[in-house]
């Protein structure tokens, strides 16, 4: 006999690993509400079997509270919510403009708290799952990464504090720590640097360049993001789930993770000098 059938919710679901999670969740047999803020590329899952799709911006309670009453009206509650709408704002920090820090925590932290408040009496009714797609940066804090480090650590403590809370309810909250995923984003983390800092007048000039390099080799070394749909199906599915997996973690930095920092500090500057 094959699983049961899941209703799960996943923001973000347009592009990137949000398509990816809800194209092998329906393939696997769930059905997924798809929801995003890019109308036109959620037009192209409409008619898509075991999909419903929904206009959804995170930030906005008044989208949130719309999304809401359609969802009631496909079902009484959801099995799944997958936070994994985000966007990558990087530079230095002494840099980066206020609109765009601002942007980046509205986005990545505050509508992630706000779409879960929200749907959390979904998730309720039917004792389902919280998932929240994190990051290897929400480990580690690395040069020109402050702001989306910034707020994947928020991330972190976020689902650490909300399943803390909601495991005495019987809900279970899962983190999935991503690496380097070749999606869209992974190239706009590269044009971040390349193209929108403007080199000839940043104090970090030598800096930015060498992360550029670096930035080039993730573009061909990131994973495919099925990896991190699988862990999204198995934290759903599996009937005993871990707190936190890492997905494709660089090992590099994975080990980084337990070093003091004083060490860490010192190979970061060796590494980009």
């Amino acid at each position: 006999m094959g699983k049961e059938q899941k209703i799960v919710l996943v923001t973000g679901a347009a592009n990137g690993i949000g398509l990816t999670i809800t194209e092998y969740l329906t393939q696997k047999g769930d059905h997924v509400i798809a929801t995003d803020i890019d109308e036109k590329a959620l037009n192209e899952l409409k008619g898509r079997e075991n999909i419903s799709t929904l206009l959804l911006d995170i930030t906005n309670l008044q989208s949130i509270k719309d999304a809401k009453e359609k969802i009631l009206e496909i079902s009484e509650g959801i099995d799944g919510l997958v936070n994994n709408a985000g966007l990558f704002v990087g530079g230095p920090l002494i840099e980066v403009s206020e609109k765009k820090m601002q942007k980046i925590i509205d986005v990545n932290v505050i509508g992630t708290y706000k779409v879960t408040k929200a749907l959390y009496p979904l998730i309720l009714a039917r004792k389902g799952r919280i998932i929240n797609i994190g990051s290897e940066a929400g480990r580690i804090a690395f040069p020109l990464n402050g702001p989306y480090s910034m707020s994947k650590f928020a991330l972190e403590a976020f689902s650490d504090a909300l399943r803390r809370e909601v495991m005495f309810q019987g809900i279970k909250v899962v983190h999935l720590q991503a690496g380097a995923i070749k999606t869209d984003l992974l190239e706009k983390i590269y044009c971040t640097y390349a193209e929108d800092i403007d080199i000839e007048k940043t104090m970090f000039r030598n800096l930015i360049e060498q992360v550029i390099v670096t930035c080039e080799k993730e573009l061909e070394k990131g994973s495919d993001p099925k990896h991190v749909a699988k862990a999204v199906y198995k934290a759903l599915h599996k009937k005993r789930v871990k707190a936190r997996y890492k997905v494709k973690n660089h090992k590099t930095r994975r080990l980084l993770e337990f070093l003091p920092t004083s060490i860490i500090d010192y190979a970061i500057m060796k590494m980009l000098k």
